[in-house]
């Protein structure tokens, strides 16, 4: 646009040179930023790879102290004693497990997205196909929709619906049969994806806290989803534009939804209103 201006004479020459240095200097600005933005992620991923092996080393020294109480004294601690061994084998299981949730959760804000076609009822089926293969003898009736084909992150993506997937599975434990929908509907300019069940119930008037990431003392019936997990999973829609909430029925399970634009989808593969 400068050498245009400059050919049409609507611009005096001074006026063009204050032009290119300006432009001159703006590239090289964002050039250095650009630097020190991937020297900070680098900085932060290195960070993230030291907290986790701090985190995780008492937890080993923890575990593997219990295991040898267990083995070579449990005998002598009584029934009491040998349950309070349990539930810090088991807390520190659970610890272990937060740590890879803020681990992953910390990572996904850090990698790049990588969007391309990607066909959602397949890759539910396999996700399903996996889950299935750890049930045992549980029961579990899986009702899958007709899901589109949309551009989108499939690593990604896939997290998010495993996720609510597993949440789904977790939560029906206690039922007979547990039911588990997964669907999509056409919103109003997005697609609505749900993931159902007829598990675990929980109190409607902290949904929004289901999704904070932040660690606080939170009300038994917020445990139904994981802290954690549910805003890794708000994190990976909010990244493909979406967004993610819930709905309860009282002793009738849960429905998790979350939504993708419209101008993802595939055309042909564009759901009728359901």
């Amino acid at each position: 646009m400068i050498r245009q201006l400059e050919r049409e004479g609507s611009a005096p020459q001074p006026a063009v040179d204050e032009l290119e240095r300006l432009n001159a200097r703006l590239e090289l600005r964002v050039g250095r930023q650009a630097e020190e933005l991937a020297a900070a992620r680098e900085e932060l991923d290195t960070l993230i790879q030291s907290l986790s092996h701090d985190l995780r080393s008492p937890l080993h020294v923890i575990g593997g102290f219990v295991e040898l109480l267990s083995k070579h004294s449990g005998h002598d601690l009584g029934e009491k004693g040998r349950h309070y061994v349990q539930r810090i084998a088991n807390a520190t299981g659970q610890m272990g497990h937060m740590i890879d949730e803020v681990i992953a959760f910390s990572r996904m804000s850090l990698c790049e997205m990588h969007f391309a076609p990607t066909d959602l009822e397949s890759l539910v089926r396999k996700i399903v196909h996996e889950l299935d293969a750890g049930k045992g003898d549980r029961r579990i009736v899986w009702l899958i929709g007709r899901l589109p084909t949309v551009r989108a992150d499939p690593t990604l993506l896939r997290q998010a619906i495993l996720s609510l997937a597993s949440n789904a599975l977790r939560f029906t434990r206690a039922r007979e049969v547990a039911r588990i929908q997964i669907g999509v509907q056409a919103g109003d300019g997005e697609l609505v994806f749900f993931v159902r069940d007829n598990g675990a119930s929980f109190d409607m008037k902290h949904r929004e806290q289901m999704f904070d990431s932040v660690p606080g003392p939170r009300p038994s019936s917020e445990s139904r989803g994981g802290a954690i997990r549910l805003a890794h999973v708000q994190r990976i829609i909010q990244r493909h534009g979406g967004r993610l909430w819930t709905d309860a029925v009282p002793d009738g399970g849960a429905t998790f939804y979350f939504s993708l634009p419209g101008e993802l989808a595939e055309p042909q593969c564009i759901p009728t209103p359901q």
